[in-house]
């Protein structure tokens, strides 16, 4: 257990893999079909389980930083193939029991099996099952890629001639209608990293899967799809209330980041005034957010008042 660098992740990931005789997890933002031949071929003995999540973001396969064929190897090798839209992690966990956690997508350059490789950190470490928990509800909440869902992608992507423009900035409508799963877990880069877009850093819209050529309105109408978002209103949804106040939410936003380790209260706190912020600067009106005494209040607005 311990630090690795580079192709040391390489050979760990054989060794790992040449071992595990259950189950085989792995959550990679970027795949390529390359990669993934290598993670079959180091595998020896019978699996219960291989599941695979990728973000498969439209931009990620029109940049070649995924490869869309992965579908095809994963239907054909017996991997269960899962998309989060706003996937970052690299996390490679073996028999539920170790993992493989750094820097390394599940790329040929990301994993050292090209000669121009990467260099990239990772730290090969036990996992609870507490954790093992977390990862699963992440796949919950991630969308199972089916023989429908592909085709619909390869459509998309024959329509616009394989062209990314400004009309074109995500997957067409009848793509983003399977996500919207049940939210049940955080990471921190779900969140804004600044207090405003007055001071948007260079990967101040990552995770909105925006970058150059964006609008108030096309962040808007990106953010009310994010993560984050729809976690919070779903949380504004279920209580009876409609309603939470600033401490409440903190505790909240804390147990649901499952970052390792997790961040300092002093950060959450920075997260959650960062997302109100924006809540406020782009008028979302379903949401409302005030100060009736002494701490705010967050809470969902009827149709109704918000017009």
């Amino acid at each position: 257990m311990g630090l690795l660098f580079s192709n040391e992740i390489k050979k760990q990931l054989e060794v790992e893999l040449g071992q595990a005789t259950n189950n085989i997890h792995i959550v990679s933002a970027y795949c390529k079909k390359s990669a993934m031949q290598f993670i079959e071929s180091c595998i020896v003995n019978p699996m219960q389980g291989k599941k695979l999540m990728v973000r498969f973001a439209y931009d990620d396969i029109l940049k070649g930083a995924s490869d869309l064929e992965v579908y095809d190897f994963c239907r054909n090798n017996g991997w269960q193939l899962y998309m989060r839209l706003d996937l970052h992690a690299k996390t490679y966990i073996f028999d539920k029991m170790r993992c493989i956690v750094g820097s390394a997508n599940l790329t040929a350059r990301g994993i050292n099996i090209a000669d121009n490789a990467n260099y990239e950190i990772a730290l090969l470490t036990s996992v609870s099952e507490e954790e093992m928990c977390r990862i699963e509800n992440l796949f919950d909440g991630a969308v199972l890629v089916t023989n429908e869902l592909y085709e619909l992608m390869q459509q998309c992507l024959v329509s616009r001639g394989n062209q990314n423009t400004y009309n074109c900035e995500n997957w067409s409508d009848d793509i983003l209608n399977h996500f919207d799963p049940k939210i049940e877990v955080l990471f921190t880069y779900d969140f804004p990293n600044c207090n405003s877009l007055s001071y948007l850093k260079d990967d101040s819209l990552d995770f909105l899967g925006l970058s150059t050529g964006w609008t108030v309105l096309t962040v808007k109408k990106a953010f009310v799809k994010c993560n984050v978002y729809r976690w919070l209103k779903a949380v504004l949804e279920e209580r009876p209330s409609n309603e939470i106040y600033y401490g409440e939410l903190s505790a909240l936003i804390h147990n649901t980041i499952i970052n390792d380790p997790k961040p300092y209260r002093k950060e959450v706190k920075e997260l959650q005034t960062n997302l109100l912020n924006w809540i406020t600067e782009l008028d979302i009106k379903e949401i409302g957010i005030d100060r009736p005494h002494h701490s705010q209040r967050i809470r969902l607005v009827s149709k109704e008042d918000a017009n």
